[in-house]
Order: C-alpha cells, then sequence, then structure tokens
C-alpha cells in the first residue's frame, strides 16, 4: 500500500477513496473508527501475496468526500458505497473483511450480498440483534457514545480542536507510530469531519440497531460463512462472541486473537492475516 494519492470512484453522489494492491480473488477491507484504509498496512503483505485488496476509505473518512447528509451515513447508503467501488472495479465476487464501524457495513454486504459474497470477516465486534448479554462497561472508555448523541453540544465542543478531541481515542493505541498518530489526527482534523463522524455514530446508534433487530426477530440470519476474531485484551474479550454472532449467521467459526486489544489486525497482523487465508482456504478460494 502506498501513502500516494488515492484513485477515485464516484458513488451515490460523492467520491469514494480507495487503494488497490496485490493480485488474485479480491478482498474488500473496511476501517472502522478512528482510522482509514490505512489500518490494513500490516497485513497488506501478507494478504497481497495471494489476493487483491481494495481498501477503500469509508464515506466522511480518510480521503473520502464529507458533506453528505446526516441520514446518508446509515448502514444501507455505507454499505451501498462500498459495494459501488466494487462494482466500479469490475469485481464479481470477493470475501469482505470488516473492523468496528466497518464491521456492520461488512456485515450487511454479505447479508444482501450472498451471491457475491463469499466469507465474511468480522473483526472485534459483537453483532446486534443478538440476545447475548453484555457486560456494563465499567472502565468509562464508551463515554462518547452518549456524547455523541448531544446534538448542537457534541459539534461545537468537539469542532473548537478536532485534533485535541480525536488524539483522546488515538492515544490510548501506544503501537501507532507518531507518524501514525499524526496522519489520523491531520484525517480527522479535516473541514467536514466532525459531522462526518457524528452522523456515523448517530445512525450506528439509532437507525442501524433497530434495523438488525427487526431482521433477528424476523428469523432472518445470514447464510455466507463468516470468520469473527476478536482481542484477547480488547472489549469484548470476556464476551460470548461466537454464541452471539451464531444468533444471527448460520456458519460461524472464530476464534479470539491473543495478546492483541480492539486493533487485532494493527496487533496481531500475521495473527490475523494467517487467520484469513486459512478462511480463505477453507472455502476453497486460492
Amino acid at each position: 500500500m502506498n501513502h500516494g494519492t488515492p484513485e477515485y470512484a464516484k458513488i451515490n453522489g460523492i467520491r469514494i477513496a480507495y487503494e488497490t494492491v496485490g493480485s488474485g480473488f479480491p478482498l474488500l477491507m473496511l476501517h472502522g473508527f478512528p482510522r482509514t484504509h490505512r489500518t490494513w498496512e500490516k497485513v497488506a503483505p501478507i494478504l497481497s501475496e495471494r489476493y487483491t485488496l481494495v481498501t477503500p476509505d469509508r464515506r466522511g473518512y480518510g480521503d473520502s468526500d464529507r458533506g453528505s447528509a446526516p441520514e446518508a451515513y446509515d448502514n444501507a447508503t455505507m454499505a451501498s458505497d462500498m459495494l459501488g467501488v466494487v462494482d466500479h472495479l469490475g469485481i464479481g465476487d470477493f470475501i469482505v473483511v470488516g473492523h468496528d464501524k466497518g464491521m456492520p457495513t461488512a456485515r450487511r454486504i454479505a447479508a444482501d450480498n450472498a451471491g457475491r459474497v463469499k466469507g465474511a470477516v468480522l473483526l472485534d465486534g459483537m453483532p446486534e440483534g443478538a440476545t447475548a448479554p453484555r457486560n456494563r462497561d465499567t472502565t468509562g472508555r464508551t463515554w462518547y457514545f452518549d456524547f455523541f448523541r448531544q446534538r448542537g453540544v457534541a459539534e461545537q465542543l468537539i469542532g473548537q480542536d478536532p485534533r485535541l478531541f480525536f488524539s483522546l481515542f488515538l492515544e490510548r493505541n501506544p503501537h501507532l507510530t507518531a507518524e501514525e498518530h499524526d496522519y489520523y489526527a491531520r484525517m480527522f482534523s479535516r473541514r467536514g469531519s466532525v459531522d462526518a463522524i457524528l452522523a456515523d455514530y448517530r445512525a450506528g446508534l439509532e437507525v442501524d440497531g433497530e434495523y438488525w433487530r427487526t431482521q433477528a426477530e424476523a428469523g432472518v440470519k445470514i447464510t455466507v460463512p463468516i470468520l469473527t476474531l476478536w482481542g484477547g485484551r480488547g472489549p469484548t474479550a470476556n464476551a460470548p462472541v461466537l454464541d452471539a454472532w451464531r444468533q444471527v449467521a448460520d456458519d460461524v467459526r472464530g476464534e479470539v486473537v491473543e495478546n492483541s486489544a480492539h486493533y487485532v489486525q494493527e496487533q496481531q497482523p500475521e495473527v490475523v492475516a494467517g487467520r484469513i487465508l486459512a478462511f480463505a482456504d477453507e472455502l476453497g478460494i486460492s
């Protein structure tokens, strides 16, 4: 992966930035917050030996356009954006990989496109709609979920110094280099980034969750094979991850990634890449 000028696709009225690397069967790889496509840099050298990696910046992130209406950050539109990149590249079948906020987007793509998506890799997250118990967070680390929903207040407070605010999240990740920290801080300080992030989280908390609960209540399950991996020191370390995913999908396998917190692909890239390769082998994709 390079750090030069990205390529762009005009999708749903906006420009989506993306990079491609490698050759072979396509993997569509979707980042979360506070990240861009660069979150995949450490797994890319391993995976790109066998596969073509398509790594977009999701709507409102990185080099992709901001400025969309808040309702355009819902899961269905985000999934449509990413599927549009795949179509732009002339790709037919693919595997989708998602982490953090990219995980529900990957899930939606898999749920709605079983004929094209041959497998889904969902990293460090619990599925909305499952009835598995969730332990109350006593660390205070999820305080921003409620803060982000305070319309008119969050925009004003974060907007006074976006770099300072978003650095709070980056400083949780001591594995980041100084250059990576500076890069992400600059990306999230760009004009329109605050509104984009808030719209993304508000949609996830207020719109998308209800969609998945409705699907689960109707007995709708994902038929695409799923691999889920989660960090042994991350937010889902002690959660019933496999049980939860098996409530909403028919074909699930997964395991904990030891010596890693939330960013498994950055903290244990060899392990994560190895599990993805083994999953593809299981699916008969080479």
